[in-house]
């Protein structure tokens, strides 16, 4: 209680007001990940069925593209656009899916990037 009190006079307000800023702070971040974990469900949904249907229309007939695992022009040119559109935040979260989904996530080729 002693940190809120002092945090309260830091700030030049009630220890009420700043409790009751810090609950109504706390709601809005509950609501964003609610929204954030419901928009993820989603995402991994619609990733199955546009899996399916781009694997329905690429593959030509009596070969199996899954079989190779080349992807095809399109798949490549559409996942480097994304990602050129996407936050680091974005990609994590997509590989998260694609791993929890059981899948191995498609890494751009090339010499391994620095970790700073």
């Amino acid at each position: 209680m002693l940190i809120y009190t002092a945090e309260a006079e830091a700030r030049g307000i009630p220890i009420s007001t700043y409790l009751r800023d810090r609950l109504a702070s706390a709601d809005i971040t509950r609501e964003e990940l609610s929204s954030i974990r419901a928009a993820m469900i989603d995402m991994g949904e619609a990733m199955d069925e546009l899996r399916d249907q781009v694997a329905e229309r690429l593959a030509p007939p009596g070969q199996d593209r899954e079989a190779t695992g080349e992807p095809g022009a399109m798949e490549i040119e559409t996942l480097l656009l994304l990602r050129a559109l996407s936050t680091s935040q974005n990609r994590q979260m997509v590989t998260g899916e694609i791993e929890r989904q059981g899948l191995k996530p498609f890494r751009i080729p090339g010499p391994p990037t620095r970790s700073r």
